[in-house]
């Protein structure tokens, strides 16, 4: 049986192994310190959200890096000030990180299409009641 040679591009095209999106993030959010106590920014760098830069609106994941941190340091009630679908990103984190070393567990594409929308649904709609004033902008 030949072997092939695996390549960065290729375990990156497979979505196996610590080269995927989601054991990076969740390694970022264990790393990178929490932000100040005014939550504005990490490492002390400008926000970097493009739509808020040009427009001054926040985006509709404004604060969602943030909380993210806030998460992998435990700071679950710091995480939700800052974006309330922060904790629920990060457990899907966890969970997609989980299922890239079981390839065995296969779940519904119908069920992982359905929760997409669902979660871009919550995304919009907090985005909205922020913009509205009916609940706080991110810091």
């Amino acid at each position: 049986m030949r072997s092939t040679p695996h390549t960065v591009g290729s375990l990156m095209t497979k979505g196996r192994g610590l080269l995927h999106p989601a054991p990076l993030i969740l390694l970022a959010a264990f790393l990178v310190p929490p932000p100040h106590a005014d939550n504005k920014a990490l490492l002390g760098l400008p926000p970097l959200c493009p739509l808020k830069a040009l427009t001054g609106i926040p985006c509709p994941g404004c604060g969602i890096s943030r909380s993210l941190v806030c998460c992998g340091h435990g700071e679950l009630v710091r995480a939700m000030a800052l974006h309330p679908l922060g904790p629920l990103v990060f457990v899907l984190l966890i969970g997609t990180t989980v299922l890239r070393f079981f390839p065995e567990i296969k779940l519904p594409q119908k069920g992982i299409t359905t929760g997409a929308i669902l979660l871009l649904i919550a995304a919009l709609t907090l985005w909205l009641l922020r913009l509205l004033g009916w609940l706080p902008k991110p810091p």
